[in-house]
């Protein structure tokens, strides 16, 4: 359907106290050929990072070239493997500490610096993500997000723990605050946030800023954010085409179901509570006496009980984020470097770290196989939402860089080459997925950063330990 009439990409359904960004729908495309290629989707950014390294052998192809088969951890990204590529061959020098800590891998992968050896955290400059935040974030509501599921660690080795937990700063001694809470999420993205017009579609943004009202979040439980904007909604679906109102019902749907996720988590807890359960519900348990306090990784009220739940539900809550350009910049942890965090639902009831520490007995690298694959399979099921959600003439995931990985190669001897990397997405056009790509041995992580700031239209000549722009080919 031609549409009649534009609809300026930053509009929002709107109430007293609440506003939704929306998606990128056809009637916000202009017909003129000119204008029509500034309403080109910008591309997202996401640095997706798993602590502890990967059973190598069952991660890497067999050898650089078209990906035919995947090894097994990579198994769940099969039907993705056309819109990835895995490369090798990085390495994190900067992230080497003292006594082989790995302290200095969470907090120094994405700065490019070496950490501080000291209980005070300092590392050496801004990480990457959030220097593009500020390079584009005043043109979207949120510069960038800062995720994760775990809170931290202790330090060990003379380091501060805040390195292991946060892998984003804002400047060489202060952390971004990492939000795990999905509720917390939710009503940030959602609730009484100032808002900004986009400057990648000046020709449409709008000119005001709508005023909103801050909630109490109390006043949402048991009711939807869209039953207070559903006069605006009604309106906005009326004058849509069928391809935009098929979106926006999906959209909206989406919304729903992740209010009704929020909810049950929070009943459940409070159900837990009551029983004299603590918020600690779904804590993983230890396999025996005298197992270490990491293994205790505590789930706060309102939080799911299942890991996989609580992963999914940030993940589903970061798409809408990017869905409606909310922002264009994040990183998410799947938890913190060193995590001990237990998966008994997999087979794995003892400790994540301990079990990376394999010395290469059968039953460890069985038990570390099956974590690492988790942690791909949910980064799949991302990445195949993604893949749903039209954009322009292509898909959401068609607009997005993500980079996936570990900072550690094999966690049984801590070194920080022959780095787990993936990148997905397409790039807005730059990646040209399906391929294992060997760039040679000990090549800097930081270059990687460099091409993925590129793909985003951010030029930089260099950050970190950089040495150049990669080739992919």
């Amino acid at each position: 359907m031609t549409p009649s009439w534009l609809l300026p990409r930053r509009t929002f359904l709107k109430s007293a106290s609440a506003c939704i960004a929306l998606p990128f729908l056809d009637v916000m495309i202009p017909n003129n050929p000119a204008r029509k290629a500034t309403g080109k989707p910008p591309v997202r950014l996401g640095w997706f990072y798993v602590p502890n390294g990967v059973v190598q052998a069952n991660w890497n192809p067999k050898q650089p070239g078209a990906l035919t088969e995947l090894p097994p951890i990579l198994k769940p990204l099969d039907a993705m493997k056309d819109r990835m590529l895995v490369l090798s061959d990085f390495s994190a020098a900067h992230c080497i500490g003292v006594g082989g800590s790995h302290e200095p891998t969470g907090g120094g992968i994405l700065t490019g610096h070496k950490c501080k050896h000291s209980e005070e955290p300092e590392v050496g400059g801004p990480s990457i993500d959030q220097i593009a935040g500020r390079m584009i974030g005043d043109q979207t509501p949120v510069d960038a997000l800062t995720l994760g599921v775990d809170p931290g660690h202790r330090g060990d080795h003379g380091y501060s723990g805040t390195y292991m937990s946060h892998m984003s700063w804002r400047s060489p001694t202060t952390p971004a605050a990492l939000e795990m809470d999905p509720k917390a999420l939710f009503d940030r993205l959602f609730q009484g946030r100032p808002l900004k017009a986009p400057s990648w579609d000046k020709a449409k943004a709008t000119a005001g800023k709508p005023k909103v009202e801050k909630q109490n979040p109390d006043d949402r439980v048991g009711a939807s954010i869209l039953d207070l904007m559903r006069e605006d909604a009604r309106k906005l679906m009326g004058n849509l085409g069928s391809n935009d109102r098929s979106k926006m019902e999906g959209y909206l749907d989406g919304i729903r179901s992740i209010e009704r996720r929020l909810d049950l988590a929070e009943k459940d807890s409070a159900e837990a509570a009551a029983a004299g359960g603590g918020t600690d519900k779904g804590k993983p348990k230890a396999p025996g006496a005298g197992a270490p306090p990491e293994l205790m990784i505590p789930t706060k009220a309102g939080k799911p009980a299942l890991y996989a739940d609580h992963v999914n539900l940030m993940l589903d809550l970061l798409t809408m984020a990017f869905w409606t350009d909310t922002t264009r910049v994040a990183t998410f942890m799947f938890s913190f470097e060193k995590s001990g965090r237990a998966y008994p639902e997999l087979g794995a009831p003892g400790s994540h770290h301990g079990y990376s520490h394999h010395n290469s007995k059968a039953e460890n690298l069985d038990a570390l196989t099956k974590i690492n694959t988790h942690h791909v399979s949910l980064f799949a099921r991302m990445l195949n939402n993604m893949s749903k959600l039209k954009e322009g003439d292509g898909t959401l995931l068609d607009n997005v860089a993500f980079m996936y990985g570990s900072g550690i190669g094999d966690g049984d001897k801590h070194t920080r080459d022959q780095l787990p990397i993936l990148l997905a997405g397409g790039g807005g056009g730059a990646i040209k997925g399906g391929a294992h790509i060997a760039f040679g041995k000990k090549t800097p992580i930081c270059n990687l950063y460099l091409d993925m700031m590129a793909m985003a239209g951010l030029e930089m000549e260099k950050f970190g330990d950089s040495t150049g722009r990669l080739a992919f080919k």
